[in-house]
This record gives structure tokens, sequence and C-alpha cells, in this order.
């Protein structure tokens, strides 16, 4: 029987400092227990790659991998993508296919099992697909948990993982896939930054504000999480990241009483994506969602980084 590695990685969401912390504020993040799984073994002819359409994603992650391990070839091969994580909705399906696709590989050759070098090359994956990304997205989703993040040069990020005292049960609408790509949305903010610096700055720092009441929140302290969901996502429409369509939706949640963010990128063309919902009764929630029509699911947060699922 040939050997086969199978690794897998988990998405992730932000609860705090979505694009601020591309300019150096904090970020606070953790992973969701929806999984994207790499399964690698040997093939008889050349790269056989499942589903056919994530090929290229695979040949420029080998060829980085490649390149950054100092290996010439790594043989034909035969990688199976199965994920959970819906694409381009601001989950991490692209760090966690970064992810996981590098710690496979490592797996694979037999190489030490390094978070940190795992996590350095995932990096590199990311920004050839995003452009100027910050690091924070494939560091949760190698780490796992609940994770403080700052940016602090491109060669140099600081990390700290949380331990939750606290946290409620909360939910995920998607609003629709958008239709710009992480690095389209990365791009706009840096187009806003460079037309109005004083009014970026501000918002950045209302939004490091928020970050930090998050960080006493999971701590324990008596504080609001629906009004923390609520003031960050008026700081992320005020760069102008969050469509009129998703807009729309997140006020009528809060006209039912509850709160909703976007928690990737966002979007404003059509939808922004997945968005985070609370409410302090989710039958509230659930019958709202039901009226709209909409594809609402609850979600476990703080799930396990990245990890080996079976080797034979």
């Amino acid at each position: 029987m040939p050997r086969v590695v199978k690794v897998s990685a988990p998405g992730k969401i932000i609860l705090s400092g979505g694009h601020a912390v591309v300019y150096g504020y904090l970020e606070v993040l953790c992973t969701i227990n929806r999984r994207l799984t790499v399964e690698i073994q040997k093939s008889e002819n050349a790269l056989e790659v499942t589903p056919p359409e994530g090929e290229l994603f695979v040949k420029y992650g080998l060829e980085l991998i490649k390149t950054k391990l100092g290996i010439g070839e790594l043989g034909n091969l035969k990688i199976k993508i199965d994920s959970q994580i819906p694409l381009g909705c601001g989950l991490g399906s692209s760090a966690a296919f970064a992810v996981a696709l590098t710690a496979g590989i490592f797996k694979f050759l037999k190489l030490p099992w390094s978070l940190k070098n795992i996590n350095g090359i995932a990096y590199e994956i990311e920004k050839k697909q995003h452009g100027t990304p910050s690091g924070g997205d494939n560091t949760v989703c190698t780490y796992g948990g609940f994770l403080l993040y700052r940016k602090e040069t491109e060669i140099f990020k600081v990390f700290s993982s949380l331990k939750t005292k606290i946290f409620p049960k909360v939910f995920l609408i998607n609003s629709g896939k958008r239709l710009e790509s992480t690095g389209e949305m990365i791009k706009a903010v840096k187009d806003f930054v460079l037309r109005s610096p004083q009014k970026a700055e501000q918002i950045f720092k209302e939004t490091e504000k928020i970050t930090r009441s998050f960080l006493r929140y999971l701590s324990g302290e008596e504080l609001n999480f629906g009004d923390l969901i609520k003031n960050n996502e008026r700081l992320l429409e005020k760069l102008g990241v969050v469509s009129d369509k998703t807009k729309i939706l997140i006020r009528k949640i809060e006209k039912n009483g509850g709160s909703a963010k976007i928690s990737g990128a966002g979007g404003f063309k059509g939808s922004s994506g997945v968005i985070l919902v609370y409410h302090q009764d989710p039958k509230i929630l659930l019958k709202f969602a039901g009226e709209e029509n909409l594809e609402m699911f609850e979600v476990k947060l703080g799930e396990k980084g990245v990890r080996s699922e079976k080797k034979y």
C-alpha cells in the first residue's frame, strides 16, 4: 500500500482588528471548527490534483515550498484537497490551504514538525496570493485557538495565544461570496489610507481600543459583547469594506436585538462574505434566518491548529 499523509488546518474568523493589523495595529482572531484537509501520496504520473480547479494553487504553493526548503524536486505527487471552508467568504480558506499544504509536505518528506517553519512558508504562499497580508490568518491556522497578533514589520511579527474564561454562543451567516479577492480588498484599504491618512489613522486607533476591550472580555471582565461587535462593524464600514447589501442585512439583525460584523476582508460591490452574529436569545436569530432564507450555522471557536490526521 502506498504511503499517504493527511494533514488538516482550520478556518478562522477575525474578532477585532481586521485591516488595521496590516498597518501595525493589534488583531484578535481565532480558529473555527471547519477544516481544510490535504492528502499527499506519490503518483505514477505527473502532478495530480483533486479537485482539478485547485491545481494552479497547488503548483505555486509547491514551488514556494521547494524554494524555501532548498529542494530541487519533490517527484510526482497525487494531492487531494477536501475543504469544509467556503471560498472567498472571509473564513481563511486560502490560509488553511497554505498551512495544510506546507505541513503536508513536511510530513511527507519526514521533516521535523516545526510550527514556526510551517507558518513562515505558509505566509510566503499567502503573500503570493494576496500581496501584502498581515500574516495573522496563516498564524492562527497554524497554532490554533485564540490569538493576539501584531505585524511590527515584514520580518518581525509578534503573537500570543489567549486563554479564554468566557465566550458566548455565536453564529455565522453567509451573506454570499464576495466579488473581490482578499488582495483587492487589502489594496482598496491601502488606497483609502493614501487618500485620507489622518482619517484612516483615527479609524485604526479606535479599532485597536475595541481590540483591547475584546482582550478584557476574554479575560472575564464584564463588558457587553454585542456592543463590541457592533462598534467594530461601524469602523469597518467607515473603511469602506462592507457592501450596502451587507449593511442592510446587519441593520436587520440589529433591529432584532442582535449584533453582527464581517469576519474577513469584506467586500463592497455585492456581498461581504460570512458575518459573525450574536444575540442574547439565539432563538430570535434562528427565526430571523429562517424568515430571510439565510444560511446560518453555529460555530465553535478556538479549535486546534494544523494537525496530522493519519499516516500509513
